[in-house]
């Protein structure tokens, strides 16, 4: 823009005239605004306060040069409108004359080893006749412990503490190149370069450095933060983190973005649009950074290119959720390359936290276009319960293969059975006849059941006594297996131990291993009352045939005795006869 290098060379730095519709209150050292307010100047406008846009309130910048020394914060309700303006951490900074300034200046690779790959900076030797050192700051005063430089074609060299001096002599013009890898997996940072030639000293800061496969570096002294709506059009916006609330804003078009990304977008209620706009200098390896429902859309524009992906939605402490405790699952197809596994199991309240609970990449839009999501699925590894047991021949519940959603906290209940009960009758042979039993008798009862899930059950029931609370004899507990969809009864008796009118409640029991107990249904049902009595003469015949039998008996006893004394008698008067 020909505007900032006319500002550039006024090298004043003044306060811009405020145009406002609208009042800005001063309270400590923030600046509210509550109202419409204009900022339009064709000088510098150093903002020394912190500014909050707060609900309600209208900032419009408008062909103005910010330098970028404050906080920015717009409210829910709030409104930050950048027209063909620069809002610029560091303006004055120049290569080899650099302000001090926490701007993200420093440069840092991504961490990998091969050659193609590995950071790398030119020496800036440009104009240097003779002999000379350049002397590698890290960033943050990091030690280079375990890295490794390599001189253009030359053996490793390595770095140890915050900097390392490499001397150079009769190289003219000749481009130089630096290569960097680090300990393991790690970055090698860059925040400046010191080069001595005789008595001068020159000082680059990294981001000013010719290189490959970097990306910025470095703290940022300030922030804007959008939980209302901020907009850009035709604007720059450089050295400065950019954070999204949970149901803020930014719509970009035309505009450019330095040492500004990633944006972080926090909700999923966040929205982030970039149009016709560019990226340059990301401070991590992707130019905005969504969660898994946040709106991203990136239309004809630019991110920082090479290994700096345009976006990457992430979600953090996503967890799953069972109906039981001790599930143990893994999940298969985390990660790019689609090979990341993990093993975990639910706790007693049936939950459990997805990598443990840390960020997790689950869509990339790559540097070059394409898009990558995330098809993770869930692998149930043993879901037993008291339903299902080893040995029972009923699978595992929670199903196969189930897809891992983004949402941050997924339900998983498919392949459990659901038992509801029918009915709880008594069985008559008569439809007419009373309900009845007789005491030390029993009557047979029906309980049916539905199961409207998708997986079978193997369970039990108990019954009491609703009048005195006490255990119904009903032969022990009794048990079936129902099959998902299926219908079914138990058969039982109910024997009665005293007389009066009394009631049945029949529960089910339910696995101990499930976190609420109606998890798979269940429940308990309370049948009709029946009157127990004393055993009666059925229309007499019961007493008749016992009345019949007796007599018989008695009948046939008194003949015996007849015939038995009548024999006595006769052997009696034999005997005497032979006398």
């Amino acid at each position: 823009m020909s505007k900032r290098i006319a500002m550039l060379q006024a090298l004043i730095i003044i306060a811009s005239t405020m145009m406002a519709s609208g009042v800005a209150s001063g309270q400590e050292s923030e600046t509210v605004i509550d109202t419409s307010v204009s900022w339009e100047s064709d000088e510098v406008y150093l903002c020394s306060d912190d500014i909050r846009v707060a609900d309600g309130g209208v900032l419009t910048i408008r062909e103005t040069l910010v330098d970028l020394t404050c906080n920015i914060t717009i409210d829910e309700g709030g409104i930050l409108n950048l027209d063909n303006s620069i809002l610029e951490c560091g303006i004055w900074d120049e290569p080899g004359n650099p302000d001090g300034m926490d701007c993200g200046n420093g440069l840092m690779g991504y961490g990998y080893w091969d050659e193609e790959s590995r950071a790398s900076f030119r020496v800036p030797n440009d104009g240097i006749e003779g002999d000379f050192t350049m002397t590698m700051h890290s960033v943050g005063g990091v030690s280079y412990y375990g890295g490794q430089a390599f001189v253009g074609d030359s053996e490793p060299i390595s770095l140890n503490g915050s900097s390392h001096t490499f001397e150079f002599s009769d190289v003219d013009d000749e481009e130089i190149w630096i290569g960097l890898i680090g300990y393991g997996q790690s970055s090698v940072s860059v925040s400046e370069v010191v080069i001595e030639v005789g008595n001068s000293e020159i000082v680059i800061e990294g981001v000013h450095l010719d290189r490959m496969n970097m990306m910025a570096a470095g703290p940022r002294q300030s922030e804007i933060v959008v939980n209302g709506h901020m907009s850009m059009s035709s604007s720059y916006l450089t050295g400065t983190k950019l954070t999204i609330g949970e149901y803020g804003s930014l719509v970009s078009n035309d505009s450019s973005f330095d040492r500004v990304g990633p944006i972080i977008s926090l909700g999923d209620d966040s929205v982030v649009r970039i149009t016709n706009s560019t990226f340059s200098n990301s401070l991590d390896d992707h130019d905005v950074r969504g969660t898994g429902f946040s709106e991203v859309t990136w239309e004809n524009s630019n991110g920082s290119g090479g290994f700096t992906d345009r976006w990457e939605r992430r979600i953090v402490d996503q967890k799953v959720i069972f109906d039981s405790k001790g599930v143990v699952f893994r999940v298969n197809s985390m990660g790019v390359s689609e090979s990341t596994s993990f093993e975990s199991f639910s706790n007693d309240l049936g939950e459990a936290l997805i990598n443990g609970g840390g960020d997790r990449v689950v869509e990339i839009g790559w540097s070059n276009g394409t898009i990558w999501k995330e098809a993770a699925t869930i692998e149930i590894i043993s879901y037993r319960t008291g339903w299902n047991p080893d040995g029972s021949g009923i699978d595992d519940y929670g199903g196969y293969s189930i897809p891992l959603s983004w949402q941050d906290t997924q339900y998983v209940g498919g392949n459990t059975p659901y038992i509801e009960w029918l009915a709880l009758e008594f069985i008559h042979e008569d439809d007419g006849h009373d309900l009845v039993g007789y005491a030390g008798g029993s009557v047979p009862i029906r309980a049916s059941f539905s199961n409207s899930g998708s997986a079978p059950a193997s369970f039990y029931i108990s019954c009491e006594v609703v009048e005195t609370g006490l255990d119904a004899d009903i032969g022990g507990f009794q048990g079936i297996v129902l099959g998902a969809g299926e219908s079914g009864e138990i058969i039982f008796d109910w024997r009665g131990g005293e007389t009066g009118y009394f009631t049945l409640n029949c529960r089910v029991l339910t696995p101990t291993q499930l976190v609420s107990d109606d998890s798979f249904g269940g429940g308990s049902i309370t049948s009709d009352t029946i009157s127990w009595t004393e055993s009666v003469d059925d229309e007499g015949l019961p007493m008749v045939s016992i009345l019949v039998a007796i007599f018989v008996s008695v009948l046939l006893v008194g003949i015996w005795l007849v015939r038995s004394s009548s024999q006595v008698e006769e052997e009696e008067e034999d005997y005497v006869r032979e006398i």
